[in-house]
């Protein structure tokens, strides 16, 4: 204006432009997807590289490292692994080496690694579990059984397999609570601290609506510490598969573990290799079915 004063639309006007947002660019997937690409191309030419460059064993001629072409080769051997029946003879008994057989040998030796792992993982749960919700609970009972438990978690437990062999010989009961021995040492500590860390006023709550210092305990604070027990869980999954073929290695008769054993042997590093990757991928499912079902159980905790 012309007495100096400034009007509201020159005060607008001169106020400084808002600075932009830089933008956030985030990655494409074809760039993700060529570098996986080049990563697995990458791992396949080391590979080949390595399978190369190790030789050839003594006993059987076949490569210290398998190639791809070698592994996918080796897929009929399993055919030696099956017992006979439905339709395929058992190479013991005078049948060839064939493709059914090879997946008839595959399905029953997983099937009964499988069948063992599943019965020494939940035996090893429900004990651990039992345990540390005693031990929590009674003063007593912890003074008494924690120092052993934790000496159970400190052992070395492939290099007692052989100890669970001679105590067992070849049976079942050995190789299951071989892999419940294993499982408790990992799971009870697991638990045991998934109990201490429920806050005191959970059981505070549940006193105050009218339940008793036991009644409280199962339902309030045991369930509290459910969550916090998926780490271990699935620590003890992955752990067990190892265990699993370790029992199995010292004296089953079926069974992956079985495989492994008698490919070594005769220095079958093909073998080997195929048992090896299909061990991977029944881990990777089994662990992936898991974690589904614990997040299903604990969903209330979200």
């Amino acid at each position: 204006m012309a007495d100096g004063t400034t009007t509201p639309d020159q005060l607008v006007g001169a106020a400084p432009a808002a600075p932009r947002r830089a933008r956030v660019r985030l990655p494409r997937r074809g760039s993700d997807a060529f570098l996986t690409l080049v990563s697995v191309v990458t791992l396949l030419v080391v590979w080949q590289v390595a399978s190369l460059l190790a030789g050839r064993t003594g006993v059987s001629g076949e490569r210290y490292i398998p190639n791809v072409v070698d592994i996918a080769g080796a897929f009929d051997t399993l055919a030696y692994y099956w017992q006979g029946g439905l339709g395929v003879k058992a190479t013991t008994d005078g049948g060839a080496v064939t493709f059914a057989g090879a997946v008839l040998g595959l399905v029953s030796n997983s099937l009964a690694t499988l069948v063992r792992l599943g019965i020494g993982l939940a035996l090893g749960f429900v004990i651990a579990g039992l345990a540390a919700a005693l031990v929590c609970w009674s003063t007593f009972l912890r003074k008494v059984f924690l120092l052993p438990a934790n000496a159970a978690r400190m052992m070395p437990l492939l290099a007692m397999s052989p100890l669970f062999g001679i105590w067992f010989g070849k049976s079942e009961i050995g190789a299951v609570l071989f892999i419940a021995f294993a499982t408790f040492a990992i799971i009870f500590v697991v638990a045991l601290t998934a109990i201490d860390g429920v806050p005191g006023y959970y059981q505070h709550y549940a006193r105050s609506l009218g339940a008793n210092r036991f009644r409280a305990y199962i339902t309030a604070v045991l369930p509290a510490a459910l969550p916090s027990l998926r780490g271990g869980v699935m620590l003890a999954l992955g752990f067990g598969w190892s265990m699993v073929i370790a029992a199995e290695f010292i004296g089953q008769d079926l069974g992956l573990g079985n495989i492994v054993n008698r490919a070594q042997e005769f220095g079958r590093t093909d073998t080997l290799a195929v048992v090896g990757i299909f061990v991977v991928l029944y881990a990777w499912l089994s662990y992936k079915l898991i974690a589904k079902g614990f997040d299903h159980l604990v969903r209330w905790a979200e």
